[in-house]
């Protein structure tokens, strides 16, 4: 019986390898120490420890700010409330990053301690900036 070999077209690449070319295995790893769960339970506990000082950053800033003016009033601690959960919203990027990061390879602890450091100080920013629209009405 004779052997048919398949005809390639002009448009096909006469260097393409054969589909045989890659029967190679992919070694296996330890997936306990990989999995994405594990890194993400790792990062999301030193994170939350990180959380109790943001917290009394920001409420030590809060609480400075209303203390010095004086004023307090139902329409301030509703915007107090609402900016203490959006704070915490957004505290989440810090280790929704770093946890994508550590997955894909890079276990340093410098990112963490930029995000964290550049997140609080825009949510200080941020506090103040709010707060200040609110306590200084009358400015420009």
């Amino acid at each position: 019986m004779p052997v048919v070999r398949r005809q390639r077209t002009m448009t096909e690449n006469p260097y393409t390898p054969t589909p045989a070319t890659f029967s190679h295995t992919i070694p296996e790893t330890n997936v306990a120490q990989t999995s994405l769960l594990a890194i993400a339970r790792s990062v999301f506990l030193a994170w939350e420890k990180l959380r109790i000082a943001y917290v009394i950053l920001l409420a030590l800033i809060t609480v400075l700010l209303t203390g010095v003016t004086g004023i307090l009033n139902l329409r301030l601690l509703r915007l107090i409330v609402l900016g203490a959960v959006v704070a915490n919203v957004a505290y989440f990027a810090g280790p929704t990053i770093e946890t994508y990061v550590r997955w894909l390879g890079y276990n340093r602890a410098w990112p963490r301690w930029f995000m964290f450091i550049g997140g609080t100080l825009i949510s200080i920013v941020l506090t103040i900036g709010v707060l200040a629209t609110e306590l200084l009405p009358d400015q420009p």
